[in-house]
């Protein structure tokens, strides 16, 4: 039988299933490229971590010498090693008791024993 209407011979007809795989080859690629730059982020974000743990690690031995350095500075026999040298201070108990009865004794009487001018 003949056909009405040929068939125009120049147009091809558009292939559906090579454009299908052309487009799961890209995502496939897409999803790749992804993947690799996440396991990148990963060991980045490791590196930053595991450096902040070795600062941290640093501080805490810092820290724990100047507290050692703190403790002996302010040691009681070393500041009165130091007041005593530098400071010519002196604690002499005689003096001290008989100043502390000065003091006490010049203390204000309350403000009930205290008559009003």
């Amino acid at each position: 039988m003949l056909k009405r209407f040929p068939k125009p011979t120049h147009l091809t007809p558009f292939k559906w299933r090579g454009f299908f795989i052309f487009s799961l080859g890209v995502t496939v690629l897409i999803c790749l490229v992804a993947i690799i730059q996440i396991q990148h982020q990963i060991r980045h974000t490791e590196t930053e971590y595991y450096r902040a743990l070795q600062k941290n690690i640093q501080a805490r031995e810092e820290w724990g010498r100047l507290m050692l350095e703190k403790m002996h500075l302010s040691s009681p026999a070393r500041v009165e090693r130091i007041a005593q040298s530098r400071l010519h201070m002196t604690l002499d108990k005689s003096q001290s008791r008989h100043n502390l009865q000065t003091l006490y004794l010049q203390v204000a009487p309350h403000e009930s024993e205290v008559s009003p001018r």
